[in-house]
């Protein structure tokens, strides 16, 4: 019995585990990077002598104006290793826009786990280029999706209330002739669909 609640115990760490880093961004108020303090509306410049050089910059920029123009945006992900929380911090304009935290840390030492299994949706581009590389090929695309979908997914046999305009790419990743392409979709900086493609290629 005793070693049946310990193997309980071990399950219910592991899925604990498994949930904090498969988690969505959580958004806060401010962060602090060694002994100053960074908030909301903080200019990137500020931002940056606060606290350095981010571990990955994302740039979302595309032209356009209009009610869905989404104007110039950056998001700038701190890692500071396994024991803290990534840090990911979103400018429009230049200005600090929003402050999420995304899970724990990891040592930034090559590629990890790129199976299928291993690229998951809500992941961050941080993670998958982290594990992954960066992929043979990238598009990008400024697209309309529905706001109350249940998943990032569109279904174009629902019925949707209203849309929102998000960034969305396709990146592509070739790992040889023996293997299948993956086709990795990205809306607004996080994995909404995997695929396969076809047959791959050697360099």
């Amino acid at each position: 019995m005793r070693h049946f609640i310990i193997g309980l115990l071990r399950i219910g760490a592991l899925l604990a585990g498994l949930c904090l880093w498969a988690a969505p961004a959580q958004a806060i108020d401010t962060v602090r990077c060694g002994s100053r303090l960074v908030s909301i509306d903080m200019t990137a410049a500020e931002v940056l002598g606060a606290c350095g050089e981010p571990s990955y910059r994302d740039v979302w920029a595309q032209p356009g104006y209009g009610p869905n123009y989404l104007g110039a945006i950056e998001e700038w992900t701190y890692n500071l290793g396994s024991s803290q929380l990534l840090r990911v911090l979103r400018f429009r304009n230049g200005r600090l826009q929003r402050i999420d935290v995304d899970g724990y840390g990891f040592a930034d030492d090559g590629p990890g786990d790129c199976t299928q299994s291993g690229i998951v949706r809500g992941m961050s581009k941080y993670r998958l280029v982290a594990q992954c590389g960066e992929p043979a090929t990238k598009s990008v695309d400024v697209v309309q999706v529905p706001v109350d979908r249940r998943d990032r997914v569109y279904d174009p046999r629902a019925s949707y209330n209203s849309w929102e305009t998000v960034l969305r790419e396709e990146w592509v990743y070739n790992f040889g002739a023996s293997r299948f392409l993956r086709i990795v979709q990205i809306d607004n900086g996080r994995v909404t669909d995997v695929e396969f493609g076809g047959r791959g290629y050697d360099r």
